[in-house]
């Protein structure tokens, strides 16, 4: 295997494994508004729009879908049900936002639609298990709470991407662009 491939696949265990941690943690904190159950700030999508702004489409599908099911395997089926819907919709959303380019939505714009998206996701599935539609009521004070939460993560990570940006382009340099 070629060292960069190599450093590569380094860098996508490593997120995957600091997804996973901070989901873990995450998970055992209350929730911060008694009001609106369910919200939560969204650790592990720190993560994921770093991995979005850093490699390309098929690694970052492999950091979400290895973080769902390694998640899923300590809190339980039903939270994995939920975090999935959110975390694929959120992510399909980000992306094709991303796609718009930078002279259109910036960072912090791309984690706010990811936000949104990710409590519509878990809106969804719960519809689907509730089989009742009234379920999406509930929507309108998530998204809220997910714009809310976009922001503050792409404020995170707007910070944090030009810390990894020397990391990716030493990368870049020895084994040809990622993205």
């Amino acid at each position: 295997m070629k060292r960069g491939a190599m450093e590569q696949m380094v860098y996508v265990a490593l997120l995957t494994a600091v997804a996973t941690v901070m989901g873990l943690i995450e998970s055992t904190f209350p929730p911060f508004f008694g009001f609106a159950p369910g919200a939560k700030i969204g650790l592990p999508n720190l993560v994921m729009i770093i991995a979005l702004f850093t490699l390309r489409w098929p690694q970052v599908w492999t950091i979400e879908v290895l973080r769902l099911l390694i998640t899923g395997l300590f809190t339980g089926f039903s939270v994995m049900i939920y975090s999935t819907a959110g975390g694929v919709l959120s992510l399909l959303a980000m992306y094709a936002v991303k796609a718009l380019g930078p002279r259109l939505v910036s960072f912090i714009g791309v984690s706010v639609v990811g936000g949104f998206f990710h409590n519509a996701g878990q809106l969804l599935a719960a519809a689907w298990i509730a089989q009742t539609p009234s379920v999406l009521g509930y929507l309108p004070w998530l998204a809220f709470f997910g714009l809310l939460a976009g922001f503050v993560i792409g404020i995170g990570g707007n910070q944090l991407i030009w810390r990894i940006r020397p990391i990716t382009v030493l990368f870049q340099e020895r084994s040809g662009r990622w993205s």
